[in-house]
């Protein structure tokens, strides 16, 4: 908010400008093991909303907010973490190239707000639409597609001193370790079909205790002979 105010007096010097603000898709959902992360994602989303209808009455200036989902970074290695487990991201992952370049084209338009992420409106939509169903499902998912089998010592992360040799780019969660996410999945499904198709098919008990129709008629042709 200081940050914010600064370069609006600014702005109002130079008779306009644009300000992007960083928010998140945590900024309007609500998830477990994140508390303080997310609560302050919905302070950021209700800042810009602020600063969007107030900067109304000033001429030239836009603000705008940029809401990624899961991005590669080396935040899940970096940020506080008493849980006992390694975090990494939910798919679906963005590159933080992505993200980069949203935020350089809010810069130059006027877009009040910019989504990074193609399940971020759905998740939303879920939220919205179906809280119980979301929080009856968010705690599960959470358990097993943003933690990793890793267990790790309890830690403070950044929250207190810097640690620069963690700093980089990109973290270590690029699309591959999808890769035995997928695979089973997709191994689950074809174990759950074969066992609708094996359930719906006869034995061969069944099938040997079903006389054919044509051996039927030949009997029938037989007896009326008689």
């Amino acid at each position: 908010a200081n940050v914010a105010r600064a370069a609006l007096r600014h702005f109002a010097q130079i008779d306009g400008g644009n300000l992007v603000l960083m928010g998140s898709l945590l900024g309007k959902i609500a998830v477990p093991f994140m508390s303080p992360y997310v609560t302050s994602k919905w302070g950021v989303h209700g800042l810009a909303r602020m600063l969007q209808i107030e900067a109304r009455r000033s001429k030239g200036v836009r603000i705008s907010l940029i809401s990624p989902g899961s991005v590669d970074t080396p935040a899940y290695s970096q940020a506080a973490n008493y849980t006992g487990w390694e975090g990494r991201p939910p798919p679906p992952v963005d590159s933080p190239d992505k993200v980069a370049a949203a935020i350089f084209r809010a810069a130059g338009r006027s877009r009040s707000e910019t989504s990074v992420g193609v399940a971020n409106g759905l998740v939303v939509m879920g939220f919205r639409v179906l809280p119980g169903v979301f929080d009856l499902l968010v705690t599960p998912l959470m358990r097993f597609m943003a933690m990793s089998g890793k267990n790790i010592a309890e830690t403070s992360g950044t929250v207190f001193a810097p640690a620069p040799a963690g700093n980089a780019q990109y973290g270590k969660w690029g699309r591959h370790w999808l890769r035995p996410l997928v695979a089973a999945s997709v191994v689950a499904a074809g174990s759950a079909v074969a066992g609708v198709v094996a359930a719906h098919r006869p034995s061969d008990k069944q099938d040997a205790d079903v006389t054919p129709p044509v051996q039927l008629k030949n009997v029938a042709a037989q007896r009326g002979r008689q």
